[in-house]
Parts: structure tokens; C-alpha cells; sequence
């Protein structure tokens, strides 16, 4: 299985963590993972298990936690990647 790892720059300090999402759907139509991180200074992150030959989408966006509520931004471009190794 395959692996890729994922970096971005560190966002304002208003922001309480990332969400990533990643699919095999250009359209994330079907077959999303989505991976949280809760640590705003987290500037990457290693996404495991993956079949070789596929391609990926990936596309991120930050959120901020009021109380027990969490706001999202929009989703950055959406980025792809063949799985080669």
C-alpha cells in the first residue's frame, strides 16, 4: 500500500484545527476520508493505506471551535495525486 504526506501553511491563530478530506471521486462523490486534526500548529500529515496505481483528491480547509460548535471555512482547490510506490 501506498502513502503521500500532506503539508500546508500554518493559518491564523484564530484557527483551531484542519479537516482533510481525500477520495478516489475527482467530485468526492463517493468513497471519502476525511482525517481531523485538532492542533492548529499541525502543518502536515501522513495518509496511509492507499492502492497503488489510484489516483487521489485531497483538498483541506481550517475550522474554529466556539463552545461546542465548529465553524468551517471553504475547501481549498482540490489537488491530485497518482499513487505510485
Amino acid at each position: 500500500t501506498g502513502k503521500l504526506t500532506i503539508n500546508w501553511r500554518k493559518q491564523p491563530s484564530q484557527t483551531s484545527g484542519y479537516q482533510i478530506q481525500y477520495s478516489t471521486s475527482k467530485t468526492f462523490a463517493s468513497g471519502n476520508k476525511t482525517v481531523n486534526i485538532a492542533k492548529a500548529a499541525t502543518v502536515s500529515q501522513v495518509i496511509k493505506s492507499l492502492v497503488k496505481g489510484k489516483t487521489y483528491y485531497i483538498r483541506i480547509r481550517t475550522y474554529k471551535t466556539a463552545g461546542s460548535t465548529k465553524y468551517y471555512s471553504a475547501w481549498s482547490a482540490t489537488k491530485s495525486l497518482k499513487i505510485t510506490k
